[in-house]
């Protein structure tokens, strides 16, 4: 019987705390629209990594029409406390040239052993990668 309690606590605490993330990531996304709002040339993307023991990682870029960098964000860690921050060398930065330099510093050579994507480099690919699939479709 305390085996059920116990993993009832932990499922109501996983909730809530799931949700407190959730709302910070919502507040820390319209606060980032909201000061592109109105320019229709800058679009938003997200990407996240999550892991199952380590801590994962979420990503927003602005991106404007022509595929350049405006602003990044980033988030990595485990608990409902991180805050993005902002990453300021990928500013003005082409998304493609983000994406090959991210892959290229992180694919492993023939001889070494095959190495797990860092978070926040999974979760800046992602957002990259959205980016360069929709925008063309935005602009058709």
């Amino acid at each position: 019987m305390n085996l059920i309690i116990i993993a009832c606590l932990i499922l109501v605490m996983n909730y809530a705390l799931t949700f407190i993330q959730v709302r910070h990531y919502r507040k820390s996304m319209e606060k980032l629209i909201s000061r592109y709002r109105g320019n229709s040339d800058y679009y938003l993307f997200s990407g996240q990594s999550r892991r199952m023991l380590k801590s994962g990682s979420i990503a927003m870029l602005i991106v404007d029409k022509d595929y350049n960098i405006i602003e990044c964000q980033v988030m990595k860690g485990v608990s409902v406390l991180t805050s993005f921050k902002a990453v300021e060398r990928y500013k003005g930065l082409h998304v493609g040239t983000l994406l090959s330099d991210l892959h290229d510093k992180h694919t492993p050579s023939k001889d070494s052993k095959k190495k797990k994507i860092p978070a926040i480099t999974a979760a800046l690919m992602s957002a990259a990668e959205n980016a360069l699939m929709t925008i063309p479709k935005k602009r058709a």
